[in-house]
């Protein structure tokens, strides 16, 4: 392969490591998996890179960062918790527990969608995309990601409705 047709890996890193972090991290909640999902999704495109022309770098990056992200939740790995008197927090330990279990629970509810539901509800909601730059960026239609948004939506609601109606009995 001449040199001609290899990308220039620091400016792609440094282009696109932050958004990869984020969008594992916001998936994941953990700075540690975030990084070795990061790691894994830069390999992963330059493979990808070595067999064929990439279209989008942004598309593929954030594309691969989620469905890793979600590959990860889906296998469950245990994590140690943090001590209470570890965590420095102005919210109220009520409400901090109703959003840590909430998040907890939007993250396994998420890791059960359809790869293509998952990453469009991803890219809107964590990194706040619209519409038409979700469409771009996986190279599908602006109506196949309302499509996939709303399924999601439908999913996760049908979904938060059993979990409310458990966490109330």
């Amino acid at each position: 392969m001449t040199s001609e047709l290899l990308p220039d890996w620091d400016r792609i890193v440094d282009r696109h490591a932050r958004r990869v972090f984020g969008v594992a991290f916001r998936i994941l909640g953990s700075v540690h998996d975030a990084e070795d999902v990061s790691q894994d999704v830069f390999a992963e495109a330059y493979r990808l890179h070595r067999s064929g022309p990439v279209q989008s770098w942004a598309g593929l990056l954030v594309r691969l960062a989620t469905l890793r992200s979600l590959d990860r939740l889906r296998r469950q790995r245990p994590a140690a918790e943090l001590r209470e008197l570890d965590r420095v927090s102005a919210v109220e330990p009520l409400q901090e527990l109703m959003a840590s279990e909430l998040s907890h629970w939007l993250r396994g509810a998420i890791s059960q969608l359809p790869d293509q539901q998952a990453t469009v509800f991803t890219m809107q909601y964590f990194e706040h995309l619209s519409r038409d730059d979700i469409a771009v960026t996986l190279a599908v239609s602006p109506e196949a990601v309302s499509t996939a948004l709303y399924k999601a939506r439908e999913r996760l609601m049908s979904q938060f409705v059993v979990y409310n109606q458990g966490a109330q009995e």
